[in-house]
This record gives C-alpha cells, structure tokens and sequence, in this order.
C-alpha cells in the first residue's frame, strides 16, 4: 500500500454526505477509499455481476452435461460422432449464451445517480 503523506478537510452537507456513503455502500467501499478513489479517477464503473446468475447456471448445465460425455467416452475408451456433435452443439451453445449476457453488460456510471 502507497503511504499516504497528504491530508485535507473535506467538508459535506448532511446530504452530500449520505450520497457519498450511499455510493461507497453499493462499492462495497469505505467512505474515505471511495472519495480517494473518485477524486483521483474521477469516475468508478461498477458493473452489476448479479446479472450474471443466469449466465453461470446455464454455463453450470452445460459443464455438467460435457462431464457426462467425457465420462462415457472414458469408459468406453471411445469416441463416437455423435458425442463430437454433442461437444459442437454444447460449444455453440455456449458462445449464444455469452453473446446474449455480455454483449449488453453496460458499467453504471455511478455520477449519473441522483
């Protein structure tokens, strides 16, 4: 951690100072590393991974069922074509899925709230 050799006296109204600790509650941030942090940066994008949920069972059902098809191949010691299409059909599965949550996934500008 930088050592920090400056100090200054900020001063909040009752107001401004309830919007900066709502700010640094939704960061998960103290108050003081959230006023550094946006003095300095001048804006924090915070993206919501709550968004995500969907994403990550639909990319749980698919590992589970690229499991099942690599355990019969194992235990058959084989391979047949019909599992390498299920791999294909899993693969592009997966790309419409991330293509659909990503793609929109937008940071909040946490300065544009009121």
């Amino acid at each position: 951690m930088a050592y920090r050799n400056k100090a200054k006296l900020i001063k909040f109204s009752p107001e401004e100072w309830e919007k900066v600790c709502k700010r640094a509650a939704a960061l998960n941030q103290r108050t003081g590393t959230y006023i550094r942090k946006i003095a300095v940066n001048g804006i924090i994008k915070f993206y919501d991974m709550r968004k995500l949920n969907d994403l990550l069972s639909s990319l749980h059902r698919i590992s589970n069922e690229l499991n099942q098809i690599a355990k019969v191949a194992n235990s058959t010691q084989s391979i047949y074509e019909k599992d390498v299409e299920d791999l294909r059909r899993l693969y592009q599965k997966v790309q419409v899925i991330l293509d659909y949550y990503l793609a929109p996934l937008k940071p909040t500008n946490l300065l544009d709230e009121g």
